[in-house]
């Protein structure tokens, strides 16, 4: 069974767009945020800057429809862990866990709890 995220959490990761868009730190980033995988229900906030790869934020659903996970790919791995860490928040919704997996690459792998 594929999971699809609900109202609620497109509209989180739109106003997660907006807040990184409208944000001066990121003036000069590209970000955009596409269907990473419709089968799978897996949504993409992908941050650029002149045209070189930053970030992937990839947003995984739960069966209910809410956020389940976030995958973060690119620059600043363990900058990211240790902000979210010491916070156990991502984007404002609570973390139950947090780790820096390897696979073909190295990722965050945030799992939340709200």
């Amino acid at each position: 069974m594929y999971g699809h995220l609900n109202q609620d959490s497109v509209q989180r990761i739109k106003n997660i767009e907006n807040g990184f868009k409208n944000y001066p730190a990121y003036s000069a980033y590209q970000i955009t945020s596409y269907v990473y995988d419709y089968r799978a229900g897996v949504h993409a906030l992908e941050i650029t800057r002149n045209g070189q790869f930053v970030n992937l934020f990839l947003f995984y659903p739960s069966t209910n429809g809410k956020i389940e996970s976030i995958a973060v790919y690119g620059a600043n791995l363990q900058g990211h862990y240790n902000a979210m860490r010491s916070s156990m928040m991502a984007f404002g919704m609570p973390i139950s866990d947090i780790s820096i997996e390897s696979g073909n690459e190295t990722y965050l792998d945030i799992y939340l709890d709200y």
